[in-house]
């Protein structure tokens, strides 16, 4: 996925509504000096939020319900190779998950149900073969 063009953290609104809430496009600085934007509704994150390096660079993006991930995130490396993509359902990783190394070979693949990994996850070598598969059976 191409990167939107980039915000500018004080170009967001930043407002309050009438309860004090977060409310609207929001741009907060995060701990390693980058940004992310998104909005909220009634004081919790909704919708695409994404995040940004402090050079500008989109690092990852994905979806929030209630103030919780949800949906698809997507992180990308430096270089802007694909590092790994995954679902989440509610806070909870839930669906397919894949990890991708520096030079774009996939890592390994797999799924989530409710943040525990089940069924078949190949693992690969560098040239896209299967080094390994393993099976994990959901606990009761």
């Amino acid at each position: 996925m191409g990167a939107p063009d980039k915000p500018r953290p004080e170009d967001a609104p930043n407002r309050l509504d009438d309860e004090g809430r977060k409310t609207g496009q929001w741009a907060e600085e995060d701990a390693h000096g980058g940004f992310v934007v998104g909005d909220y509704v009634a004081g919790q994150r909704e919708g695409m939020w994404r995040h940004y390096a402090d050079d500008g660079r989109l690092r990852s993006e994905g979806g929030y319900a209630d103030g919780l991930l949800h949906g698809q995130w997507t992180w990308w490396r430096a270089n802007g190779q694909l590092l790994q993509r995954g679902d989440f359902d509610h806070e909870k990783r839930h669906g397919l998950w894949e990890r991708w190394t520096k030079d774009g070979a996939l890592i390994d693949s797999g799924r989530y149900e409710q943040d525990e990994k089940v069924g078949e996850w190949h693992y690969y070598h560098p040239d896209g073969t299967i080094k390994r598969t393993t099976n994990h059976k959901p606990r009761k």
